[in-house]
């Protein structure tokens, strides 16, 4: 059984639910990937109006150890209709993690375009942890 996950009231909230989120995805390439970009980007797991709305914990059902994951779907509709507002960089951070965690399609010459330098590196490390390859 999963429940939404309370909003982050801490600085340090964000490090530990990324901590949860890794739980959650791993020995999953493509979402361990994805929830790697979304953690470094540093936006997201810390705004209560994606937290609360769009991740889910409980524990393992194999362990019983606690671990959350990502409504990647849910979370790219509701950015797609503004219900998430975000600058250019966040939008491009989510949808490219939600296309690599869960398949939502993105126009990737679109969503890269405007990244700088370290957006762009944090994208490049994600997709190569997709496909297998653990650069550092």
């Amino acid at each position: 059984m999963t429940r939404r996950l309370p909003a982050p009231a801490a600085a340090g909230q964000p490090r530990d639910l990324a901590g949860l989120l890794a739980d959650g995805a791993a020995g999953l390439l493509a979402e361990a990937a994805a929830v790697r970009l979304l953690a470094g980007h540093g936006c997201w797991l810390a705004r209560t109006d994606f937290t609360g709305p769009f991740i889910a914990a409980g524990p393992s059902p194999l362990s019983g150890q606690p671990l959350a994951h990502v409504r990647w779907k849910a979370a790219a509709r509701a950015l797609a209709g503004g219900q998430l507002p975000a600058s250019r960089t966040e939008q491009a951070i989510l949808r490219i993690a939600a296309s690599l965690a869960a398949g939502v399609p993105v126009r990737l010459g679109d969503a890269v375009t405007g990244l700088d330098r370290a957006n762009l590196a944090a994208v490049t490390a994600a997709i190569w942890h997709a496909g297998g390859c653990h650069r550092r």
